[in-house]
C-alpha cells in the first residue's frame, strides 16, 4: 500500500452528531471533543488537548458499544466511528500546524494510549480506539503526519516517527511509512534514529517481514564502530522487541549471543544479556539456555556493575521460568 501525496481536505463534520454523542457522554467522556482545532492562544491550546487525550483515555477504556447501547441512545451502528475519526483528524491537523510544544503535547497522548493497550488483558485486534477498525481515514492521518516529516527539521521529523510508531496497527502495512521508518535508521542524527528505532520496535511487535528485515539493519548497526555509542546501545535494547514468532526470536537470540560473546565491553554485554533475557523469557525453549548462559556468566570475573547486571537477569529469567510458562508454545501475556 503507498501513500499518496497530500492533498488538503475539509475535516469532515461532526456537528449532525453532537446531539446524540451529548446523550452518550456519560459512557464516553467526551463531551468536549469536536473542540480539537487549534485555538488562537497557545497556552489555551495545550490545556485543550491535554483535556482531550483525557477524554479519550476514557473512551479507549470502553471503546465498543453493544446493540442495546446504540438503541438506548439513539445512534445509527458507524456514528461512534466517525466521530473518533473526525476528533482524530482534528488532533493530526493540530500536529501538523501547531508549534513544537503541541506537537509534542500530541505525541504524549497517542503514547499514553498506546501504552493502555499495550497492557490491556483484551487482546482482541479490534480493542481500543487506535485500532485500525476503528479508523476508516487512518490513510488521510498517515498524509498529513508525512508532510512534518518530509518538511519538518530534524526534532519534527523525530515527533512524526514516534507518532508512526504510535500508530502501527495501521501504519505497519503502508510501503512509504515502513521506509521512512527502516531508512530513518541510517540517518546521521542521533535523536532520528532513537526515534526510528521506538517505530521501528512497535512494527516488529505487528509484522514478521518488518521484524526479519529490522533484525538485519539492527546487527549492523550495533557492530559499526562509526555509530555514536548511545545510538549503539539503543539499538542493542530495540534486540528486546524481536520475541514473537519464535523463529524469529530464536534467530533474534542467536544473533544476539554471537554479538554478546565477540563483545568485550561490559555495557555493550550489560545491555544485551537484558535483551536476551526478555527474548528469552516469551519461550520456554529459550529460558534453559539463558540461565545456563547467565550461570556462566556468574562466575567469570567482570566489573561489578556487569555480575549485578547478570543476577539480576537471572532472577528475572528464572522467575519467569517457573510461573510463566504451562507449555513450550506459549507467550507469556
Amino acid at each position: 500500500m503507498m501513500l499518496l501525496e497530500y492533498t488538503s481536505s475539509p475535516v469532515p463534520s461532526v456537528t449532525q452528531t453532537w446531539t446524540k454523542f451529548q446523550r452518550l457522554a456519560p459512557w464516553t467522556g467526551v463531551l468536549s471533543l469536536t473542540r480539537v482545532s487549534v485555538p488562537k492562544k497557545p497556552g489555551k491550546s495545550i490545556e485543550a488537548i491535554k483535556e482531550i487525550g483525557c477524554r479519550l483515555e476514557c473512551w479507549n477504556r470502553d471503546s465498543k458499544l453493544t446493540v442495546a447501547e446504540y438503541k438506548i441512545f439513539g445512534l445509527i451502528p458507524g456514528e461512534d466511528k466517525l466521530f473518533l475519526n473526525a476528533i482524530f483528524l482534528r488532533l493530526v491537523d493540530a500536529f501538523r500546524l501547531g508549534d513544537k510544544d503541541i506537537k509534542s503535547c500530541i505525541i504524549n497522548i497517542f503514547l499514553s494510549l498506546r501504552r493502555k493497550r499495550r497492557r490491556s488483558s483484551v487482546k482482541d485486534a479490534d480493542c481500543g480506539i487506535l485500532s485500525k477498525g476503528k479508523l476508516e481515514n487512518y490513510m488521510e492521518f498517515l498524509r498529513r503526519v508525512k508532510v512534518v516529516f518530509d518538511t519538518g527539521d530534524v526534532e519534527e521529523r523525530s515527533m512524526a516517527l514516534v507518532l508512526f510508531g504510535c500508530w502501527a496497527d495501521f501504519a505497519k502495512d503502508v510501503a512509504d511509512i515502513r521506509y521512512i521508518v527502516l531508512s530513518s535508521l541510517v540517518s546521521d542524527d542521533a535523536y532520528e534514529v532513537k526515534a526510528s528505532l521506538f517505530a521501528a520496535g512497535c512494527f516488529c511487535e505487528l509484522s514478521d517481514d518488518f521484524s526479519n528485515v529490522f533484525l538485519e539493519i539492527l546487527t549492523r548497526m550495533v557492530i559499526s564502530l562509526e555509530i555514536p555509542r548511545d545510538v549503539r546501545l539503543a539499538g542493542v535494547r530495540a534486540f528486546a522487541k524481536l520475541c514473537c514468532p519464535f523463529s524469529l526470536a530464536d534467530k533474534a537470540y542467536k544473533t544476539g549471543l554471537k554479538l554478546l560473546k565477540d563483545s568485550s565491553e561490559d555495557d555493550f554485554s550489560s545491555v544485551m544479556l537484558i535483551s536476551l533475557s526478555k527474548i528469552a523469557s516469551k519461550w520456554t525453549l529459550l529460558i534453559s539456555a539463558q540461565i545456563e548462559l547467565l550461570t556462566l556468566f556468574v562466575s567469570e570475573e567482570r566489573s561489578l556493575d556487569f555480575q549485578a547486571t547478570t543476577l539480576r537477569c537471572l532472577n528475572f529469567t528464572l522467575a519467569k521460568g517457573v510461573c510463566d510458562f504451562p507449555s513450550a508454545t506459549d507467550i507469556v501475556p
